[in-house]
Order: structure tokens, then C-alpha cells, then sequence
């Protein structure tokens, strides 16, 4: 078993929620649309999708299966370029584009490198 620090748990919630937001997007569905689907709602759905807190399994694996997602592997930790492509994908096929989701994706990209940057840190610091 893969025993996964808290910053790598934090990317592997922001990796969870930015793959299924962009399944849903790449299925032209609304966060209502799969909260019904999923029989949980679109409030579930966008917590899960912006990584606002740590979502219940049960959750998570409804909505997968709505999205024809293989539940495990939203548990394998990406690369820190994995996840810009998927975030930068969002981006391009969002259909209403708000600045405050603009914003959304920025922050989230920067609250990345950011994670990233900190897991580095640590894997050297565990080195010397």
C-alpha cells in the first residue's frame, strides 16, 4: 500500500476534482444535470469539482459511475503537468467562461505549482 504525505493527499483531491469536472464538461452536463444523475447534488458535485474540502467516498463514487470514471484511479497521484493539462482542458471547452471562474482556474493553478513546490521541498529535506 502507497502511504501518501497530507500535500500529496491534498493534490490527489484537487487531481479527483479536476477529473471529474472535466468529464462532466467533456459530457456537456451541468453540475444539476449530475447531482440528479448521481442521486446527490449539484452542491456534492461542485465542492468535489473545486477541491473544497474532503468529500465522502460514497459521494465520489456515485459520481464517478455517472461519469464512466474508474473510481481507483482517481486515488493515483498525477504529475504536477497531468493536472495543468487538465485544468488548462477545462478552460478551453467551459462553455460561460465568468471572470470568477477564470479566477477559479488561475488560483487553482497557482494553489498547485504552490503544493507542488511544497512536496519538493519536503522529498529533499527527507533526503539529507
Amino acid at each position: 500500500m502507497t502511504h501518501y504525505s497530507d500535500i500529496e493527499l491534498e493534490i490527489i483531491n484537487i487531481s479527483l476534482g479536476i477529473t471529474i469536472k472535466l468529464k462532466r464538461l467533456q459530457n456537456n452536463l451541468s453540475q444539476l444535470h449530475l447531482g440528479n444523475m448521481s442521486n446527490t447534488d449539484n452542491t456534492i458535485v461542485g465542492r468535489i469539482e473545486r477541491s473544497e474540502h474532503v468529500s465522502s467516498w460514497l459521494n465520489i463514487y456515485k459520481v464517478s459511475q455517472e461519469l464512466n470514471i474508474e473510481y481507483r484511479s482517481l486515488f493515483i497521484l498525477k504529475t504536477e503537468n497531468e493536472i495543468l493539462e487538465m485544468i488548462s482542458t477545462c478552460l478551453s471547452i467551459e462553455k460561460r467562461l465568468t471572470k470568477e471562474k477564470q479566477s477559479f482556474y488561475n488560483s487553482l493553478k497557482i494553489r498547485l505549482q504552490n503544493l507542488f513546490i511544497e512536496l519538493k521541498s519536503a522529498n529533499e529535506k527527507q533526503k539529507h
